[in-house]
This record gives C-alpha cells, sequence and structure tokens, in this order.
C-alpha cells in the first residue's frame, strides 16, 4: 500500500498514511520532509533516511525563492531516526556513510533569519520602540546569527517599492499600517486597498489563500483530472480571480447544507477542511482592518464562527465593487508591484481559408514571459494561465518566483494597462518622442502610448489625486471616503476608468 505525503494534499488524503494495513499488506509513506517533527506514524517500523531535503531558499539579490535540493542536517537526521520506534522496536537506514554524516554534513539546518524575506520583520522592528533610535542594520547585527547586509539592504528596497517606506528609510502612514498587520505587507497591501475600494470581502478571500493555501487539490495520481476542473473555474486569466470564484460557488453550495459544501468541494478537487480555514482567516483578517480603523468593528467579529459571515458583517456599502473582476485586478496590481511580467508575442502568422488570410493566435508554448531583473521566465504549470495563448493586456503580476528547475512564477494575474499606470508604486513620467507622447514607468521598462499630452497628463494627475487620497485615508482611518465628497469622486472616477478600460 503506497502513501504519499506532502504538503499540498489535502488533509484527507494526509490523514490515510494513519490508517491500518489489511493482513498481509505492507504500508509503505514516501514522504518529505513534512515527517520529520509534526507526525508520528504508530506502526512505523522502518525508516530509510535518504540523506537529502528540499529547502526553500530566499535569494534578496534577485527577490526570489528556490527550492534547492541540500544535505540534511545532523539534526534532522536525528529526527528522521527517531521517526522508527515511536512506540515499538524500529530500525532507520541512513542512505550514507558514517563519515559524511560525521564530518561533511553541518550540526544544524540554516537560521530561518538567512533564507527567508526579511521585510515584515523590518516593518516590526521599526515600530518597537525599544529600537527607535537604532537602524536595522544595528538591531539585526545584535541577533545570534546575523543576516547578511546585502539582504536587509535588498528588503529595505522592497519596503520602498511597496510604499511603506519613503526615501529616508522611514516609515510611511502606510508602512505604520503594514506593521499592524500580521500578515505579508503585500497582502495587507491588498486588505488596505480592498476596504478603501469597497470590495472588503473579495479581497479578504484572496488575502486568505494567499497568506495560506490554495484550496485546489491535485490527488496522487488525478494532477490531469484536478487540472481541468480547475480551469473550469478560469476567470479574466487570474489564478487569484479563478480562487476567488471557485470560494464563491463553494459558500454558495454551503448555503444549502454543509454537506452540500462538502459534495461541491470533492466534485471539484478542493479541499472542504482549507475552505472552512480560509472562512476563518477571512474573520481573523478583517479583525485586524477593523483594529486600526479600516472597517467598523462589529461585536459580532468576536463570535467564533465556522461560517463565513464577513460580506454580512461588512455591509453592502463596503462591498458594492466586490464582483468588479477590472477593479479587483488592479488592487492586485497595486499589491503585488513591482513584481511585473511582459508577455511576448512571436510575430503575426496567418493561415489561409476560402476568405483570405486570417491572423493565427500563438500557441501557450510560443509565448515568452520576461521579468526586469531575471530576463526570462515560465509559467508554472498548475497556473490557469498555463494554457493561454492570447491575453487582452501584454502585462501580468504575481504572487511568487520560485527556482526549481527553471524560473516559475505562480499565483499571477493579467494587469489592464491603465490599473498598471494608475496603481504602480513608482513615479510616471511623460515624455515626447518623435511627435508621440509617452508614459513610462520603473526607468522606461514598461512604456505606454498616450493618445494626446492632454490624456497623460489627465492620467498623471488622477494618479496623484488617488495618491494623495490614500495618505489621508491611511492618516486618518476613521475618514469615511463614502461620505467625503471629494474622496467619493476619486474612487468612483478611478472605478469607472479602470472598468470602461
Amino acid at each position: 500500500m503506497l502513501v504519499p505525503l506532502h504538503s499540498t494534499l489535502s488533509s484527507e488524503e494526509q490523514s490515510l498514511v494513519f490508517k491500518k494495513p489489511g493482513p498481509g499488506v505492507r504500508k509503505i509513506v514516501l514522504s518529505t520532509n513534512i515527517a520529520e517533527t509534526s507526525v508520528t506514524i504508530d506502526d512505523c517500523v522502518f525508516v530509510i533516511d535518504c540523506g537529502r531535503m528540499k529547502e526553500k531558499r530566499f535569494d534578496s539579490n534577485r527577490n526570489m525563492e528556490s527550492l534547492d535540493l541540500v544535505w540534511v542536517s545532523r539534526a534532522n537526521a536525528k529526527q528522521r531516526r527517531g521517526r522508527a520506534g515511536r512506540v515499538m522496536a524500529g530500525v532507520c537506514i541512513h542512505l550514507y556513510t558514517s563519515h559524511r554524516y560525521t564530518y561533511h554534513i553541518s550540526e544544524q539546518p540554516v537560521p530561518e533569519i538567512h533564507r527567508v524575506p526579511l521585510e515584515q520583520l523590518l516593518l516590526k522592528l521599526k515600530i518597537l520602540p525599544l529600537f527607535m533610535d537604532m537602524n536595522v542594520h544595528e538591531v539585526l547585527a545584535k541577533t545570534i546569527e546575523p543576516p547578511e547586509k546585502q539582504n536587509i539592504d535588498g528588503a529595505l528596497s522592497r519596503l520602498q517599492d511597496v510604499g511603506a517606506l519613503d526615501k529616508e528609510l522611514e516609515l510611511t502612514a502606510l508602512g505604520k499600517h503594514l506593521a499592524s498587520l500580521p500578515v505579508d505587507v503585500r497582502i495587507g497591501k491588498l486588505m488596505l486597498f480592498g476596504a478603501i475600494f469597497c470590495c472588503v470581502d473579495s479581497a479578504l478571500t484572496m488575502a486568505a489563500f494567499l497568506s495560506h493555501k490554495s484550496p485546489f487539490v491535485a490527488p496522487f495520481g488525478k494532477k490531469t483530472e484536478a487540472d481541468a476542473k480547475r480551469r473550469e473555474f478560469a476567470c479574466f486569466n487570474s489564478d487569484q480571480l479563478t480562487t476567488l470564484r471557485a470560494y464563491r460557488k463553494w459558500q454558495h453550495a454551503m448555503k444549502s447544507s454543509s454537506y452540500a459544501g462538502l459534495v461541491f468541494a470533492n466534485e471539484n478537487f478542493l479541499s472542504h477542511k482549507t475552505l472552512l480555514m480560509l472562512a476563518d482567516i477571512k474573520h481573523q483578517l478583517l479583525g485586524f482592518l477593523a483594529s486600526i480603523g479600516f472597517v467598523p468593528d462589529v461585536p459580532a467579529l468576536r463570535k467564533k464562527t465556522r461560517n463565513d459571515s464577513v460580506a454580512a458583517l461588512t455591509g453592502d456599502e463596503l462591498n458594492s465593487n466586490g464582483s468588479n473582476d477590472r477593479l479587483l485586478a488592479a488592487i492586485l496590481c497595486a499589491a503585488l508591484y513591482p513584481n511585473v511580467v511582459k508577455v511576448l508575442t512571436p510575430e503575426k502568422s496567418f493561415h489561409m481559408q476560402a476568405g483570405g488570410a486570417i491572423p493565427r493566435q500563438p500557441n501557450p508554448d510560443e509565448l515568452k514571459y520576461k521579468t526586469k531583473t531575471d530576463g526570462y521566465v515560465a509559467m508554472h504549470p498548475s497556473s490557469v494561465n498555463f494554457t493561454v495563448g492570447y491575453y487582452a493586456s501584454p502585462y501580468l503580476v504575481y504572487q511568487e518566483k520560485m527556482k526549481t528547475s527553471r524560473v516559475f512564477i505562480r499565483e499571477c494575474s493579467m494587469v489592464p494597462q491603465v490599473p498598471l499606470l494608475l496603481f504602480s508604486g513608482c513615479n510616471l513620467v511623460v515624455e515626447l518622442h518623435n511627435g508621440t507622447f509617452t508614459m513610462s514607468l520603473s526607468d522606461g521598462w514598461i512604456m505606454f502610448q498616450a493618445e494626446s499630452h492632454e490624456v497623460a497628463e489627465m492620467l498623471k494627475a488622477i494618479r496623484q489625486e488617488l495618491v494623495n487620497l490614500l495618505e489621508e485615508k491611511i492618516n486618518d482611518p476613521s475618514l469615511n471616503l463614502l461620505h467625503y465628497e471629494k474622496g467619493n469622486r476619486i474612487i468612483k472616477t478611478i472605478v469607472q476608468i479602470v472598468t470602461k478600460d
């Protein structure tokens, strides 16, 4: 009886490792290092330790995570040995020599502070009164194993890109709020923009699965069927909006009964337990927004519930734009910028028909994806965009970049061009080139042609008004933009521009 065990399996599939085999049947568990510390399988007698593991490492220079195959440490090896004989005598076989174990394998794993992004830690240090007179380099130099200076500088640079730090590396109003939210800075920004643009429920749903994990599962041997089911939910060339759509449909099924929700989840390769967990996380995230004044505090928030009642608690007014996919793509752009990918298409080709030559749409494998710092990257096969050959807009924003066999982008969304101009964090430059007005972002890496100088200047002015309005709201979270005439007019204008793009 072969049983896989890894983190992307659903809880139901993971629980199969505890199932007792029948007479004459041997159970073999194939596991990642998830089994090292968090699982005790009471009928496990033999452990075979291959001596290797995959570990997430973060390259600060390239702002990219990689999944590296590395040797285990001696501490890991002891934990693996401890999996056998937990409740009865057992045997562990290590597939490497005692000489390697003694002289070539390190005593302890690489400390987490050396292999994870440091943005959230730096924000926390910035708001602690104890470190008011020290810079972050001095504080982190006092840790047991300090991170490298270039890793700290890279994190500070990314915080400036997000808008959490100014040019003098001091906290902005946005940075103070992001420091108060116990989530990744980009997810925190998504939550704040969701509150400002009246799509709280949708933004919190996306924030929940981006901070926890996707509810889609791919059972052992059924990956093709699972991918096909996921593509049935495909929406606006966006992984995030696809998952949001699946969550909403599950939520609708749950209104009938919990059993109906469970059946829907099983039929569509969704983890019912993960979906319930996401509902719980949404309530927690709403509580965080209420604690910093971005949504009204509701007493019902403090009650533990298994049902998702965020939309009901926040009301119609704060969710009036919750179904506007173009606006949701725009706030994803605001949150994830500068994680932008250009879609490069091949030269146009035609095929002949009786009526003449018709342009041929490119195949997905003919498209190329390019980032500013890494050059060409690949679309991850789990994305709904993996089989897409045409995009209405040649720009995507992505949640993470991961290096395995190649550099892959994961959890990506197509973003229309006007939202990219309005919501990007860097300066917008308007220039005249050969009689044509152009608008450029990121030092000219992203460029747009304007119909006229007036259009370019109007977009620049609206963008500045949005920045000023966000500054007002973030400095005074109790300011109700819906009842603030100037703010309401700016928000409505931007929603209209984004929707009609």
